[in-house]
């Protein structure tokens, strides 16, 4: 779990020798700009074994735009070639994606993106992870912004695996700095639900 860890928090370090105007661009890349960044990959080979990274490390950071149904880069691994960390980093790193895209307006709620996985792009990755990974995350996972039943707007803080529609949200409030912000136990609270899910772009900035 360590050594995942690790590798989770470097996967992309190689993006540093991609040039910013390529890397945050908010328009769609083109097919020579979606190359670059493919390399992004060997980059981080490079960097995290000239660190002394361990080799466990290095494999989980080589692989962690492998699909094991072969339509990863940069090898086209498939199935158990990819090791269990390459398969854990791929699928949280595709959700992140979803979630957190160089264009905000693009961003997908994290249950909507549990949902596109799922439903459209299950063939990419260990079924049994993503499984489990949909479970753990339950059907607002923590980040999700919602909308409650009396008009507030607030942020689930952590699931209820119990009582799933009924997580621990943070409430917003423009007179309440962010470190003050009330949070409340939805499983306590019984007079306010959750109405809906909200992406950030409808949002306003503030």
């Amino acid at each position: 779990l360590d050594v995942i860890g690790l590798a989770m928090l470097l996967h992309d370090i190689g993006k540093v020798e991609i040039p910013d105007r390529v890397l945050l661009k908010k328009d769609p890349y083109t097919a020579a700009e979606r190359e670059l960044i493919k390399e992004h990959v060997a980059y981080g080979i490079t960097i995290a074994k000239n660190a002394g990274l361990d080799p466990v490390a290095l494999r989980i950071i080589a692989e962690h735009h492998e699909h094991v149904d072969g339509s990863g880069y940069p090898r086209g691994l498939k199935d158990e070639a990819i090791s269990v960390g390459g398969r854990v980093l791929a699928l949280t790193n595709a959700y992140d994606n979803l979630c957190n895209p160089p264009n905000i307006a693009n961003a997908l709620t994290p249950n909507e993106a549990l949902s596109l996985m799922f439903a459209r792009q299950r063939s990419k990755y260990d079924v049994a992870m993503l499984g489990r990974f949909v479970r753990i995350l339950g059907v607002y996972p923590p980040g999700t912004v919602v909308l409650l039943s009396n008009e507030r707007v607030g942020m689930v803080l952590s699931i209820n695996s119990a009582q799933p529609l009924r997580p621990v949200v943070t409430i917003y409030d423009a007179h309440i700095p962010k470190h003050e912000a009330m949070i409340v136990n939805l499983e306590q609270e019984l007079e306010v639900s959750i109405t809906k899910a909200l992406r950030p772009s409808q949002l306003p900035r503030p």
